[in-house]
């Protein structure tokens, strides 16, 4: 994304330095999966909004690279811990922590890079104590989030908290609490009002809650080549996605029940072509697109309501833009 560009190197080149430092090389066996992780590519979104947001309100938006760093650390703490509970053995195309060394490694360094987070966070001086907070509330809600994914996963699909409220909830807190934290955090060390500070936050939370229903749609209608995956992938693991959760909303009860039973069997003959025969019954792919354009659309609006120059917005509205028209 060309918008977060400008930001990638200056925050790989100081991961690649604070990681070079002393403290972090014994044992090898705890450091090097963290090197590894952290170093392992990564389009760096995290960190770059962080410095995006002090940008907007100071000159001076490297100072706010060590709380960059401490929230892209994070991230990537969680990254660790969700491959294991996934059983995922790739990430950002290398084998997962787990795989390439083992389980009991993985958790102990995920452990570290979590503890490592807090620790550069220490450089942040005078805004320790609020930026602290925001961290701490926004890890128990990202596990949080995780949990709610865990129960969804273990739940029938007719069961009845398996509601469209309950599946946004959990994209906000899984998701797209991370990236609120990120933006109002940046705006905090930027100098920004307290008012401005929490709208960045707002910000965030719409714009990953979209994100994560386009990354839903793509799956399912995306084109593999510029989606960099299987198509269909949801649906032949029945993830309770937004598209079959706002489906069984709207089918008749007969397709509805066409739809449950597709769903209940893993090796069901046709299953993609079926279930996109259903999801376009009730022209699912344009009731999605309508809800990710209104979370994207409130984004702006709010964007639009800062106390700052145009100037000062473009890069963060470039950013909502790219985000909204990705096709991968």
């Amino acid at each position: 994304m060309q918008s977060v560009a400008s930001f990638q190197e200056i925050i790989n080149t100081e991961i690649h330095r604070r990681l070079s430092m002393p403290q972090f090389q014994e044992p090898q066996g705890l450091y090097a999966p963290c090197a590894y992780i952290l170093k392992n590519g990564g389009k760096r979104v995290r960190a770059s909004l962080v410095l995006m947001a002090a940008k907007m309100f100071c000159n001076d938006y490297q100072k706010a690279l060590p709380v960059a760093l401490a929230f892209e650390t994070f991230h990537n703490f969680t990254l660790i811990h969700d491959d294991i509970m996934d059983a995922a053995v790739i990430r950002r195309g290398q084998p997962t922590v787990h795989v390439k060394w083992n389980t009991n490694t993985a958790i102990l360094s995920g452990d570290a890079v979590m503890i490592m987070a807090y620790s550069f966070f220490e450089d942040a001086k005078e805004f320790v104590s609020p930026l602290f907070s925001l961290l701490n509330k926004t890890a128990l809600e990202v596990c949080e989030g995780q949990q709610y994914d865990i129960d969804l996963e273990l739940a029938q699909l007719n069961d009845s908290w398996v509601t469209e409220h309950m599946y946004i909830r959990m994209i906000e807190l899984k998701t797209s609490v991370l990236l609120a934290a990120c933006l109002q955090a940046g705006a905090i060390v930027g100098g920004a009002s307290t008012n401005d500070a929490e709208k960045l936050y707002e910000i965030g939370r719409l714009i990953g809650i979209g994100f994560q229903l386009q990354d839903d749609l793509l799956d399912t209608f995306g084109n593999v080549e510029t989606f960099g995956k299987k198509i269909g992938g949801d649906i032949s693991e029945n993830k309770k996605t937004f598209l079959v959760i706002k489906a069984l909303e709207l089918l008749t009860p007969a397709q509805k029940q066409e739809l449950l039973q597709v769903y209940a069997n893993k090796q069901f003959e046709g299953k993609y072509n079926k279930v996109v025969e259903l999801f376009n019954a009730v022209e699912i792919q344009s009731v999605t697109k309508a809800y990710i354009a209104d979370y994207f659309t409130k984004a702006l609006a709010i964007l639009d309501s800062l106390s700052l120059d145009s100037e000062k917005k473009q890069e963060l509205y470039v950013f909502i833009k790219e985000l909204q028209d990705r096709s991968f």
